[in-house]
């Protein structure tokens, strides 16, 4: 029994924090480079993943990030036809793209923060945020941790994040109304093995106002109603994911879905919970 552990230069807590769990249960691990992960066919079909190390062999695999490693994309579908993962790896494509995900959200029926998704054109990206009405919130379809996410009060501050936004690349265009009503306020619920684990509530410190802990929110142990739980195992489910991350917004009409990561930094989490987090997770991917 291994457990492949991949790891990137992006977000080192978690691997890091799963590599420590591993040791105090006894559990082999691989540690996979995901910007080395390649694969390799040979002419009579056989498929290998391997990193800078070597050849990866193991019986299960750790919750994962996809986004900005395009070729290891092909290397993890090839561990997968042998390796458990809670996660395939079709469903992490689909929660890392943020416009895929409200797509597949709205397929399933679960209800979310509402959500246009526009093409990189700053004249029809105006009137769908005209048509919102101010403030609104534009993102691109990729990213994490906040980056990638403006605040636009107005015309000309829109003018500005999308120049910003631009700066990046193509893509297109995630527009949402801000729920000013949750402003700088969010709930993060991670589950594991299906079964959620930890649920925090999150604070904007101002003068950032997105809650987001990385930004420098805080946050505080919650709980979760029945419609929330409800709520957050829908939104997994409708995306394959075995383990997850749901960012809840709590609002008059009810709870709404705000985003879904495949692999959530639950690390921030553990002072708030005595059973080690780390460890549910890692005992979930075997």
């Amino acid at each position: 029994m291994t457990l492949a552990i991949p790891r990137n230069p992006y977000a080192t807590n978690v691997p890091d924090s799963l590599i420590a769990a591993a040791g105090r249960l006894g559990v082999p691990v691989r540690t996979v480079g995901l910007p080395s992960l390649r694969t390799s066919i040979a002419p009579h079909g056989e498929a290998t993943a391997a990193d800078e190390a070597g050849p990866v062999v193991a019986t299960g695999l750790a919750p994962f990030l996809l986004f900005g490693f395009p070729a290891a994309v092909h290397a993890l579908r090839v561990l997968a036809r042998t390796a458990r993962a809670q996660n395939p790896v079709e469903s992490v494509l689909l929660a890392d793209d943020k416009a895929a995900t409200a797509v597949r959200l709205a397929e399933a029926g679960v209800p979310q923060v509402r959500t246009e998704i526009c093409p990189f054109d700053p004249a029809q990206v105006a009137a769908v945020a005209a048509e919102i009405g101010y403030p609104v919130v534009v993102k691109r379809a990729h990213g994490a941790q906040g980056r990638w996410v403006r605040r636009a009060a107005a015309p000309e501050t829109l003018a500005t994040a999308l120049a910003e936004l631009a700066a990046e690349g193509p893509g297109a265009v995630i527009v949402q109304p801000e729920i000013t009503e949750c402003a700088g306020v969010s709930v993060r619920a991670v589950l594991t093995g299906g079964e959620v684990i930890a649920v925090t509530e999150r604070h904007a410190t101002p003068p950032e106002w997105r809650s987001n802990i990385a930004g420098g929110a805080a946050q505080r142990r919650v709980d979760l109603t029945g419609a929330e739980q409800d709520l957050v195992l829908g939104a997994a489910t409708a995306l394959g994911l075995g383990h997850a991350g749901v960012d809840l917004l709590r609002t008059g009409a009810g709870p709404r879905v705000l985003e879904v990561n495949a692999c959530p930094d639950f690390t921030s989490m553990q002072p708030h919970y005595r059973a080690d987090l780390a460890e549910a997770v890692l005992r979930a991917s075997l």
